[in-house]
């Protein structure tokens, strides 16, 4: 079980609705009983449009307690814009919902692949504190934003005296940010998703190794026997 859980974020319910309604990160007028499917949540994503996420989808699963939701990769693909609870006739929230659910797997170990980059960011955070971009996150947006981009990157500090800015501010925090994590539980949080992690790379690796190992045993097809290094056959 993961370090400081906090039993207001996550309480235990008897089923999803219930822990997505009673979770401090719900307001008490998020109306998610009042939800009647329309899926204006879902046409007003953005990231509806580009991939399989579905709010509404996600809305009926935890109404009828599908508890795979926990396991499945929609949740993931929200980014936090709160357009679903914008545009909601009903006051419902799917982006609250899908912050609960997230908690939920991370506490049963599923899905703590995802928080690499952000465990990334804490430790950036300590030291000093958010001027500084992770190298993960210069590497995102290298690829999003492509060449463009790393020429501004590359010219930044000259862009900067152009436009009349003083040089870029890399705060020293003074141990400040890094007192705050640490009092927090941040830092022994961090050391069980990082542990979770790499018991995950692990066991794909594994699971890789035998499924490999399954495929060649018993095999004697073409491929096996070209390696056969027995007599030469007798040409009559």
């Amino acid at each position: 079980m993961i370090p400081y859980i906090n039993e207001y974020d996550t309480p235990e319910c008897k089923n999803l609705a219930e822990t997505a309604k009673k979770s401090i990160r719900t307001p008490a007028s998020m109306g998610l009983d009042r939800c009647i499917q329309c899926g204006a949540c879902t046409a007003s994503c953005p990231a509806a449009r580009f991939t399989d996420y579905s709010p509404r989808q996600i809305v009926k699963r935890v109404m009828e307690n599908d508890r795979s939701i926990l396991e499945s990769e929609m949740i993931w693909s929200c980014f936090y814009c709160y357009s679903c609870n914008v545009r909601c006739p009903r006051n419902n929230s799917p982006v609250t919902i899908v912050q609960v659910l997230r908690q939920m797997a991370i506490n049963e170990g599923i899905g703590v692949e995802k928080l690499g980059y952000f465990v990334e960011i804490g430790e950036y955070l300590a030291g000093n504190g958010a001027s500084k971009i992770p190298g993960a996150g210069i590497q995102n947006m290298e690829r999003d934003l492509g060449e463009r981009w790393v020429k501004f990157k590359k010219n930044l500090e000259s862009i900067r005296v152009e436009l009349g800015l003083s040089s870029r501010d890399i705060r020293n925090t003074h141990g400040e940010v890094q007192a705050i994590l640490e009092g927090t539980g941040y830092f022994e949080r961090e050391k069980w998703i990082k542990a979770k992690i790499q018991e995950k790379h692990v066991n794909q690796l594994l699971k890789t190794q035998c499924s490999k190992k399954e495929d060649t045993s018993g095999d004697f097809g073409f491929e096996s026997d070209r390696e056969y290094t027995g007599h030469t056959a007798l040409i009559i």
